[in-house]
């Protein structure tokens, strides 16, 4: 990188221009007297002082006292790190800030659903989802955008994936204990793709481009709980209830307790791992709205393209427990937690 590449970097961080020279020739010739610094960085000598000692106030230099004095850079790594740890820092107390001002006035948390311009941009969007997903990820796409996923898929053994795709054979990375493939089994490709992460994010998008005007296409981006379980319902009714299951989970060999968020979900890991089971849910009575944990075992479910919910049995009492918006059964799930 060049020099001036470095300085518009270091400006970007809060330094200035000169500022951003003085470390730079500090970080050349190691601890120097200020008439030094200004000979080699060209910084005026009438500055130089005060843009050193706004350098040290910054955590970028340190003093040596003594006769003459030195500067000395601190260590770039050290300096960078603690930058970057007051960022994200900032970052997450403003969006806290943010939040608390909207739910003052709305009284619920902000919805997002923006229009995403560009393929590329739309990529980094999905391996988002990805990356930041706690319990799980529902994919739904052709194979050739699948594959530019691949790296993240590959990095997340902590979550569960859902994929529906038409590929022909599963791939090696694919092959993880944690992932249930289905082939598609005919469903309109060009109505939708989905990738979801739990009840957070989901991007949708039509046909992947065939040309090279990528920066025309489109895709739709949403962070809405409840417009991203509508999405887990639509993922799961017309896509993979229609598709072919080629790649079942390796249930014995996950790590438990496994969070889920979708009852859909929760019942197509059960189909597969088998019933009984011991489950903690976390939710909410359908009737009062009154928060409840709910600790027993699911010995049914009921599977169809109305109604998914799973019959728990606690303390003698049987219960029934859908997802987010039921209203026919006992409890509304948030969370399910499989603990065998």
């Amino acid at each position: 990188m060049h020099e001036e590449e470095i300085v518009e970097k270091l400006q970007k961080l809060g330094l200035t221009k000169y500022e951003s020279l003085a470390y730079i020739t500090l970080l050349k010739l190691g601890p120097s007297k200020a008439t030094d610094i200004t000979k080699e960085s060209g910084i005026p000598h009438t500055r130089v002082y005060d843009v050193l000692s706004s350098l040290h106030r910054k955590g970028f230099v340190d003093v040596m006292q003594g006769s003459p004095r030195l500067y000395k850079p601190v260590n770039p790594e050290v300096v960078l790190e603690k930058i970057k740890e007051d960022f994200i820092e900032d970052i997450e107390n403003l969006k806290a800030a943010f939040l608390d001002l909207y739910r003052e006035v709305h009284g619920e948390d902000l919805p997002e659903i923006w229009t995403i311009q560009g393929f590329d941009n739309t990529v980094e969007r999905a391996e988002y989802v990805i990356r930041t997903a706690k319990h799980e990820v529902l994919i739904n796409t052709p194979f050739e955008f699948l594959k530019l996923l691949k790296s993240e898929i590959r990095a997340r053994k902590d979550v569960l994936f859902v994929i529906i795709s038409n590929f022909d054979e599963v791939p090696d990375w694919l092959q993880g204990s944690n992932v249930i493939l289905a082939r598609t089994g005919g469903a309109p490709w060009l109505m939708a793709s989905w990738i979801i992460g739990d009840s957070d994010y989901s991007i949708f998008f039509g046909a992947i481009p065939k040309d090279k005007r990528r920066e025309k296409f489109y895709s739709f981006w949403t962070k809405s709980p409840r417009a991203v379980f509508q999405y887990m319902h639509w993922f799961y009714t017309i896509y993979f209830d229609n598709s072919e299951v080629v790649k079942s989970l390796d249930y014995k060999t996950l790590s438990k307790p496994l969070t889920l968020v979708n009852i859909r979900t929760l019942i197509t890991v059960l189909r597969q791992a088998g019933l009984p089971r011991e489950v903690e849910i976390i939710g909410k009575l359908v009737d009062t709205r009154e928060p409840v944990e709910l600790r027993g075992k699911v010995v049914d479910y009921e599977y169809t393209p109305l109604i998914a919910n799973v019959t728990v049995e606690a303390d003698g009492s049987y219960w029934k427990v859908g997802g987010i918006n039921s209203y026919v059964e006992d409890i509304e799930g948030e969370k399910f937690i499989l603990l065998e």
